[in-house]
């Protein structure tokens, strides 16, 4: 066997055993998806296995890359972090960070982030919304900083991801104040209401929703793709939407929503800090995250 072995095979071996998709691997990586094929080729070659193999327009693992992936994904992240830490970067201050959100992790964090930052001069920061199956690579890849919000992929993810817990969230039905439906002893009908349903790909709350959708799925009369304007239609309608508290209490300054209990069990969401271990160390990485637990942690939302 050839005992050479170029360190930039491992980088395209992690980003495809993530991605499972030979384009996907060349747009993280910012190089052709020819030059991909090539590395995968001088891979196969020297674990004489075909490493991956296409089903139904993926690239799977095969058994030896399943063996192979922990200890170099290891690798991988141990080289970056050695690479990144020379005396420039130890000197340098990081001044924007990108952030994947929610639309409505924006909507709770945001305004308070920059007023947080208020005074900091040429401190920016960039929103991504990127899809739970493809933020571990962003951040892997030093192309998403931060992530914020309720993201399981990320938060079952000891190995790579460091993940600090903010505050516990949980589901309420919103209303408008004054609708129909709201009793004088100010219990609500729940079984006639009618929903505004919310699917998106970016948010963790998927499989909660799911759950809660299931009991009421046959309410549900108009469906849309972030919460953003949740509130609107719900203050302009009888619809109702299931919404977490803390997004809900956001909205209601003036008093023109009223939320009710979804009684389930395991009506719990965390709202997690979320960042990749190869930057820990990082002195601006630590700085910015011990800003935000310092000033989210533990703050009361049910």
């Amino acid at each position: 066997m050839n005992t050479k072995f170029d360190l930039n095979l491992i980088r395209v071996f992690c980003t495809l055993y993530d991605t499972g998709s030979l384009t996907k691997t060349a747009d993280y990586l910012e190089i052709s998806q020819p030059a991909i094929s090539h590395s995968l080729k001088k891979l196969r070659a020297f674990y004489d296995d075909e490493l991956f193999v296409r089903n139904d327009g993926k690239m799977l693992p095969t058994i030896l890359a399943e063996q192979l992936a922990p200890n170099l994904k290891r690798s991988y992240d141990l080289i970056r972090h050695s690479l990144y830490f020379n005396k420039n970067n130890l000197k340098k201050v990081k001044s924007n960070y990108i952030f994947s959100m929610s639309d409505i992790s924006q909507t709770y964090f945001i305004p308070a982030l920059c007023m947080l930052l208020d005074g900091f001069e040429n401190t920016n920061i960039d929103i991504k919304q990127v899809e739970q199956k493809e933020i571990k690579n962003y951040m892997r890849e030093g192309q998403v900083d931060f992530a914020i919000g309720h993201i399981p992929v990320l938060q079952d993810d000891n190995t790579e991801i460091v993940c600090e817990k903010l505050f516990e969230d949980k589901f309420v039905f919103m209303v408008r104040d004054g609708h129909p439906l709201i009793q004088e002893d100010e219990k609500f009908n729940y079984e006639d209401l009618q929903l505004l349903g919310v699917k998106s790909a970016i948010t963790g709350h998927t499989e909660l929703i799911k759950k809660i959708n299931r009991e009421y799925e046959k309410n549900i009369i108009l469906t849309i793709s972030n919460y953003s304007v949740a509130p609107e239609i719900v203050d302009k309608t009888d619809l109702g939407v299931i919404i977490p508290l803390s997004f809900a209490k956001k909205f209601n300054y003036d008093g023109q929503f009223k939320t009710f209990d979804i009684q389930m069990n395991r009506n719990i969401i965390d709202i997690n800090l979320y960042y990749h271990k190869v930057y820990a160390k990082d002195l601006s990485i630590k700085w910015m995250s011990n800003l935000i637990i310092d000033n989210f942690r533990n703050e009361r939302r049910i």
